[in-house]
């Protein structure tokens, strides 16, 4: 009896720790977290994210990706559907300057055109969340040019 509890006891501790890992890489394979980190995804509470910061993507103030850009969205588009990684939400962010209802639209926009790589390549709407946030979730204080820079930016996320 005393080897059967300790059987069990050791088969839950195991179970534990695979459960464990499978949390640490967000319930994804290992191979796939690995590619994600590669692409600079990092996991948050939200899951593997990447955010893409507005100088990359986007002129200031503008929605449309900018043509030099779209090469490296449609390389990160087929690595994720390379890797069965084929739910995505988009998330466009602003900073505060200017009207809420226009930074709304504006990261609505924002978020759609960077979707839209994804889409265009190969990715199916059913699987694509488009969202904007204006200027509610901003990564830093709106207290300087920098900081604003870094709060403009269209957060890329797998959905497991």
């Amino acid at each position: 009896a005393m080897l059967k509890k300790a059987l069990t006891l050791c088969f839950i501790l195991t179970l534990s720790a695979v459960l464990t890992a499978c949390m640490s890489l967000g319930n994804l394979s290992y191979k796939q977290a690995r590619m994600l980190k590669g692409e600079g995804f990092v996991l948050t509470e939200d899951g593997w994210t990447l955010a893409l910061p507005e100088r990359l993507l986007f002129s200031f103030d503008d929605y449309l990706i900018q043509e030099q850009q779209k090469s490296k969205i449609i390389t990160l588009s087929d690595q994720l559907h390379k890797y069965k990684l084929e739910k995505v939400k988009f998330t466009g962010h602003t900073d505060n300057i200017g009207l809420a209802s226009y930074n709304q639209q504006l990261s609505e926009k924002r978020a759609q055109s960077v979707a839209n790589v994804f889409l265009e390549h190969g990715f199916q709407p059913k699987n694509v969340q488009i969202i904007g946030r204006g200027a509610e979730q901003p990564l830093v204080s709106n207290d300087s040019e920098e900081n604003r820079a870094k709060n403009r930016r269209v957060n890329i996320t797998i959905i497991p």
